[in-house]
């Protein structure tokens, strides 16, 4: 009988991903500090500081494959899993941005360490879709923005589902919506999509309940609402100075409109420093909004699309 060595590795591997997704879709809320990789490796001739190297290199593939389930299907994975292995897996340490080591012990003739790894996710995103995901269509997710703004000074917040003439845009968002496109996100317009306005009651509020945000998300044809607010102040002691400087504390929620929950939360600040007003207002709204962009993006990705 002839065997076919690289058929028996391919399954092998293969039953190694499921395996781990198994253990991986078990564990109902990951870790936000990063993805852990349990590692194992054999003492030989009592030399125990190579085993655990080996143990050490093991734990951080398995680590980078949590990251990589995050992002792959299951079928894509099984299709792809020698390219995967020897481009992503065998070259672990290139995508490990820092770990620490949470367990490890010798048992019988074996090393074992188990590590909790943060993954450099946009350097794994832009291989993924080169090496992997080239060719393949991929849908964007559909994002509501809803923020409300409020400057120092004001007692009130400026929202496009505000009541009558008070309904705005505010800038805040309008700045947001252009960082949305860094991340693949496609923005609905809600004052283009809606035929008819809000009704009044709970839409007025600056931080509507779940139901309304779910209920305008659908009418948009929404996967996502992003519902926050902007609260931007002048920083003091700028009065007398040639300069401007702002600080914008943004903090949001993304809702999933299908499941009508909470899916991530996120909170950040900007400052921006300018002898132009305005450009330091949008240096300071720039910078939280890239960073709560950031945040949010980042936690998708533990969640299934």
């Amino acid at each position: 009988m002839c065997i076919n060595r690289s058929n028996i590795a391919h399954a092998l591997a293969i039953a190694l991903v499921i395996l781990h997704l198994s253990v991986a879709r078990a564990q109902e809320n990951p870790l936000p500090e990063g993805f852990i990789g349990r590692g194992i490796a054999q003492i030989s001739a009592g030399d125990v500081e190579s085993a655990r190297q080996q143990a050490l290199m093991d734990a951080q593939g398995k680590a980078l494959l949590e990251a990589v389930l995050a992002r792959v299907p299951l079928d894509v994975m099984e299709k792809n899993i020698l390219l995967l292995k020897k481009n992503f897996f065998d070259k672990s340490a290139a995508y490990i941005q820092s770990f620490k080591i949470v367990y490890e012990n010798t048992s019988f003739d074996f090393y074992q360490i188990t590590i909790q790894a943060l993954v450099q996710q946009e350097l794994l995103r832009k291989d993924l879709d080169t090496l992997v995901f080239v060719g393949t269509q991929r849908e964007p997710r559909k994002v509501l923005l809803m923020i409300a703004e409020k400057m120092n000074g004001s007692n009130d917040f400026i929202f496009w589902w505000a009541p009558g003439s008070a309904a705005k845009i505010p800038e805040s968002e309008l700045i947001l919506k252009e960082k949305c496109a860094e991340k693949d996100f496609i923005v609905v317009n809600p004052l283009q999509t809606m035929k008819e306005p809000p009704v009044p009651s709970p839409y007025f509020y600056p931080e509507p309940d779940i139901e309304t945000v779910c209920r305008i998300g659908a009418l948009c044809g929404a996967d996502i609402a992003i519902v926050g607010r902007a609260e931007i102040e002048r920083s003091r002691g700028t009065d007398a100075a040639s300069f401007n400087a702002f600080q914008c504390n943004l903090k949001a929620t993304a809702i999933s409109v299908k499941d009508r929950k909470v899916m991530v939360s996120a909170a950040t600040y900007g400052l921006g420093v300018n002898a132009d007003e305005v450009i330091a207002y949008r240096s300071a709204v720039d910078k939280a909004g890239r960073q709560l962009l950031n945040q949010i993006a980042d936690k998708l990705l533990l969640l299934p699309h």
